[in-house]
């Protein structure tokens, strides 16, 4: 494994490729994005949306977290993760493209379940519930708070309603408390049981901050913002490498084991993804440059050449991992990872980003979606094929698929409306790029 130095991601011209499929303009080396946001606009509005919406609500509330490949409830448990994304995606989209009140009335569907049963008595979420709304599990992490927060926020911000504002700030606030606590308590740990953080949490935390920005005040944002970017610049980056690692110990410390060496192609891509966001509210080109070649570099080292897709981990050092489940390839992974190549290509013009959103692109969209039952697989083994017979588990599921696919079209859109320049190299012959 070879690192990528950051300097290499400055250029803005877009390296020759030799163009495969039909996202690739064959006049040129720019991508086709017009084709490009049609392929993610249909296969979110004529394949995922319809898919959920018709089997995911349950009438006595909430969502059904486990379907089955033709979208019939095996369990139902309620997993509050799930029914905070599935409210989240279902009232973003409703925000974004406002196509249909059908969405907004599921997304309040879920939204009142997560009123009415997701939190303790001191609003901190439960991770589990049973049919009826009885807890079943306490949270460990902050990530589940994350998610509900990011719910309300979007509830409020399609309804005007303030009850959605209320829940989310004394529910961010909780989380921001609970997770500042325990790095606190993990960092002056001496002598003590191993400690491990999860590149999962400071994401999650960033990301609920960055859809309740309306809800804090300048300062107290800035100041909340700047906290867990630091967390993950400067505890989860290695910086010899410049990429995140899954596990780490308090302050950032290294622990030489699997888990410790251990790269989440997903994890890496969902980063980048909550980094470009970051850098375009902030103006911070520096850190969306960055963004783009985690991206990048994970692209290289997780793709798997034998059989094409990318492999769910990668090791730091290149030694053995021992995961079977290392060589799953997972949708969520792969749509992860087609926002963050669209926003690099958007925000940085990085110049490896074509070659590798034409691959990724082709894979997901040759194998993922179901054609017989609808929706799309949520996983494949190395060869491609189904790897079980399940469209939404409690670890995965509506959002970690809406998401991604619905950033991608939208910036896959703005994209489409750049226009070429017409430039002199250093050789004085014509040549063009992106502005």
């Amino acid at each position: 494994m070879h690192a990528t130095g950051l300097a290499s991601t400055l250029s803005l011209m877009l390296s020759t490729i030799n163009p495969k499929s039909d996202i690739v303009n064959p006049q040129s080396t720019m991508l086709d994005f017009p084709k490009l946001s049609a392929a993610y606009q249909e296969a979110l509005l004529g394949s995922l949306v319809p898919f959920y919406l018709k089997n995911s609500q349950d009438h006595l509330g909430g969502y059904f977290n486990g379907l089955s490949a033709k979208g019939e409830p095996y369990d139902t448990d309620k997993f509050i993760s799930q029914q905070a994304h599935q409210t989240w995606a279902f009232a973003k989209l409703y925000g974004t493209v406002g196509a249909s009140d059908i969405w907004l009335n599921h997304a309040r569907h879920g939204a009142r379940f997560l009123y009415s049963f997701a939190h303790d008595e001191n609003l901190r979420c439960y991770a589990s519930v049973d049919r009826l709304g009885r807890p079943v599990a306490p949270t460990t992490d902050v990530c589940t708070d994350a998610v509900v927060v990011m719910a309300y926020c979007q509830m409020y911000g399609v309804t005007g309603e303030d009850e959605w504002a209320m829940l989310a700030k004394q529910t961010l606030m909780g989380l921001l408390d609970r997770h500042n606590t325990q790095r606190t308590e993990q960092d002056q740990t001496v002598n003590g049981f191993r400690v491990l953080r999860h590149l999962s949490e400071p994401i999650a935390v960033m990301q609920a901050l960055i859809e309740a920005q309306s809800l804090l005040s300048e300062e107290d944002w800035k100041e909340a913002i700047e906290s867990i970017s630091a967390e993950l610049l400067n505890e989860f980056l290695d910086k010899r490498q410049d990429i995140l690692r899954e596990y780490i110990q308090p302050e950032g410390a290294f622990v030489n084991t699997p888990e410790g060496r251990r790269l989440s192609a997903g994890l890496t891509f969902q980063a980048a993804n909550v980094a470009h966001d970051l850098a375009n509210e902030t103006g911070n080109r520096k850190l969306a440059i960055q963004a783009a070649a985690w991206t990048i570099q994970l692209c290289e080292w997780a793709w798997d050449e034998a059989t094409g897709g990318l492999d769910q981990w990668v090791d730091l050092k290149s030694q053995t991992l021992p995961y079977p489940d290392s060589k799953q390839r997972w949708a969520w992974v792969h749509l992860e990872c087609l926002s963050a190549l669209i926003k690099a290509y958007f925000y940085t013009r990085h110049p490896n980003t074509p070659k590798w959103l034409q691959r990724v692109h082709d894979f997901t969209f040759q194998h993922f979606p179901d054609i017989e039952n609808g929706g799309w697989h949520l996983a494949l083994n190395r060869q491609a094929k189904p790897l079980f017979e399940a469209k939404a588990t409690p670890t995965n599921g509506c959002s970690d698929l809406v998401k991604p696919l619905l950033e991608s079209w939208q910036i896959a859109d703005q994209c489409a409306k750049l226009k070429p320049a017409v430039v002199l190299n250093r050789f004085g012959a014509v040549s063009r790029r992106i502005v």
